[in-house]
C-alpha cells in the first residue's frame, strides 16, 4: 500500500476522513533523507565539497550527466541527494545550502590508484563551485598490521599527526588535517571489526568533520578583515565622546551627532556584511564539536586526540569570529548609547531656545497689546471727534425748528455722551473680533 493511500484512506471512530498536513511525508522524510553508505573494509573513499555562488550551474545536472555516461539511474528532478552503484563501489551526492559534496567508495584492491579514478576521466573538473574540501581516506582490514611510524610518515609526510580510537574501540583513525600536494587531506582508518554500516557512519563523520570546519572557517578571514576595519572606528568613537564633554553650544553638538551617525552606519554595514557569515559559523563548529562528541575518541598512545588537534588549531580561529562579532555589537551599543545622549542634551538645548522664544514671543505680545490699547484710545478720540462734528451741525439744524433751544449747553452735553457711545461701540467691536478668532477652529 503507498504513502498516499495511508495518508488518506484512515478513519476516525466518527466515519470522517482524517486530513494529513501537507508537509508531513515531506518531514518525516527528512529524517531519512540523507543515509549513510556501508562501507566494507578494505576499501578506499574520495570525497569532495564544493561552495556554490549565485550564478553557479546546478550540480545536479552534472550527476545526471555521469548517470548517463555509466549507463545508472538518473537523480530526481530537484534531489537534495542521489546514490548509486559504480563499477566495484559506490557513488553519492549531496546538496546543502551553500555548498555540495559527493563520496566515492571502491573496494581496495591493492592498486595505488584513488577512489576517484573509478569516475570518468576530466568529470570532475566540470563541476560547478569552486572546491573546498578533498579528502582520501584510505580503510584497512582488521587483519591487516597496524602502520609503522615510517609508513605513517610515508603517507601523511610528517610526524605531527592526530590519532584516535573510536567507536568504542571499534576503529583507529590517523589524519593530520593539512592538503598534500595534490591538493587532498589524507585519512587513514584501520577497521577494528566494525559492520559495514557502522564504519560508515564512523568515515562519514570524519569527512564531515573536515568539511564543517573548513566551511566554518570561511568566516576567519572576514574577521581578520573587520578587526582592522574595527580599530580606527572604536578610537573614532572614543574621541567623539571625548569631544562631547567639551562641547559648549548645539552647533558643536549638531557636528558631534552627525559623527556619530557616521559611526553607527560603518558599523551596521560591517553587521550586514559578516552576520550571515559568523551565524554560519557557529552552526558549522556546532556541527564539528558533535560529530567529534559522537566518534567516542580515545588515546592511542602518545598521539593527539582528533577533538584535541582541532580544539588547539580549530577553536582559536572561532574565538576570534565571536569576539569580533561581540566587538561589532558592543560597539553598535555605545554609539547608539553616544548618540540618545547627545540628542538628549540637544533636545535640552533647544528646548532652552524655544522657551527663551515664547518669553520673546510673550513680551511683543505684551508690547502689541499696549500698542493696540493705545490705538484704540487714539481711534476713539478720532471718532468721537468727527461724530460731534456731525451732532454739532444737527443741533444748530434743530435751533430753527426750536427757538428756545441753547445751542452752546447742547453741544457742550453731547461731547461726553459722544465719546462715551464712541468708547462703547469700539470696546463692543473688539470683543466680538476676539470672540470670533478664538471659536474659528
Amino acid at each position: 500500500m503507498s504513502h498516499g493511500v495511508l495518508a488518506h484512506d484512515r478513519y476516525s471512530g466518527g466515519g470522517n476522513i482524517m486530513r494529513d498536513h501537507e508537509l508531513r511525508l515531506i518531514l518525516n522524510d527528512e529524517l531519512h533523507g540523507r543515509p549513510g553508505l556501508p562501507v566494507s573494509a578494505p576499501a578506499r573513499l574520495t570525497h569532495l565539497a564544493f561552495t556554490i555562488a549565485e550564478g553557479d550551474t546546478d550540480p545536479l545536472a552534472n550527476v545526471k550527466q555521469l548517470c548517463d555516461a555509466l549507463g545508472l539511474k538518473p537523480p530526481a528532478k530537484g534531489a537534495a541527494h542521489h546514490s548509486v552503484a559504480i563499477d566495484n563501489g559506490l557513488f553519492k551526492y549531496e546538496r546543502h545550502g551553500e555548498f555540495y559534496q559527493m563520496s566515492v567508495i571502491v573496494a581496495d584492491n591493492g592498486a595505488r590508484s584513488e577512489a576517484i579514478a573509478a569516475l570518468p576521466m576530466g568529470w570532475v573538473d566540470e563541476l560547478p563551485g569552486k572546491r573546498l574540501v578533498a579528502i582520501h581516506t584510505h580503510i584497512r582490514v582488521k587483519a591487516a598490521k597496524p602502520p609503522a611510524p615510517a609508513e605513517l610518515k610515508d603517507l601523511f609526510g610528517h610526524d605531527d599527526i592526530a590519532c584516535s580510537l573510536v567507536s568504542q574501540g571499534g576503529a583507529t583513525i590517523w589524519t593530520d588535517f593539512r592538503i598534500g600536494a595534490d591538493g587532498y587531506t589524507r585519512m587513514l582508518v584501520h577497521d577494528h571489526g566494525l559492520s559495514p554500516l557502522r564504519l560508515g557512519r564512523v568515515t562519514r563523520r570524519l569527512h564531515e568533520i573536515e568539511t564543517y570546519r573548513m566551511m566554518a572557517l570561511l568566516a576567519f578571514p572576514l574577521a581578520r578583515r573587520l578587526l582592522v576595519e574595527l580599530g580606527p572606528l572604536e578610537k573614532s568613537l572614543a574621541s567623539t565622546i571625548d569631544a562631547m564633554l567639551q562641547a559648549k553650544d548645539t552647533a558643536e553638538e549638531s557636528s558631534l551627532l552627525a559623527r556619530l551617525s557616521a559611526i553607527a552606519r560603518d558599523v551596521e554595514d560591517m553587521s550586514n556584511r559578516s552576520s550571515y557569515r559568523f551565524a554560519a559559523a557557529r552552526a558549522y563548529k556546532a556541527l564539528v564539536e558533535k560529530r567529534i562528541a559522537e566518534l567516542g575518541e580515545e588515546r592511542v598512545m602518545s598521539h593527539q586526540k582528533l577533538g584535541v588537534f582541532l580544539d588547539r588549531r580549530f577553536s582559536p580561529a572561532m574565538t576570534t569570529c565571536l569576539a569580533v562579532t561581540e566587538r561589532i555589537a558592543g560597539l553598535a551599543d555605545r554609539s547608539e548609547r553616544a548618540s540618545n545622549l547627545l540628542r538628549t542634551r540637544v533636545d535640552i538645548a533647544l528646548e532652552a531656545q524655544n522657551q527663551q522664544l515664547l518669553r520673546s514671543m510673550e513680551q511683543r505680545a505684551r508690547l502689541q497689546l499696549m500698542l493696540q490699547e493705545t490705538v484704540e484710545g487714539l481711534s476713539v478720540v478720532a471718532i468721537s471727534y468727527y461724530m460731534i462734528g456731525i451732532v454739532s451741525k444737527l443741533i444748530d439744524g434743530l435751533e430753527v425748528y426750536l427757538p428756545g433751544l441753547d445751542t452752546k449747553l447742547a453741544n457742550l452735553m453731547a461731547i461726553p455722551l459722544v465719546v462715551v457711545l464712541v468708547w462703547f461701540g469700539v470696546r463692543r467691536v473688539r470683543r466680538r473680533v476676539l470672540r470670533a478668532a478664538h471659536e474659528r477652529p
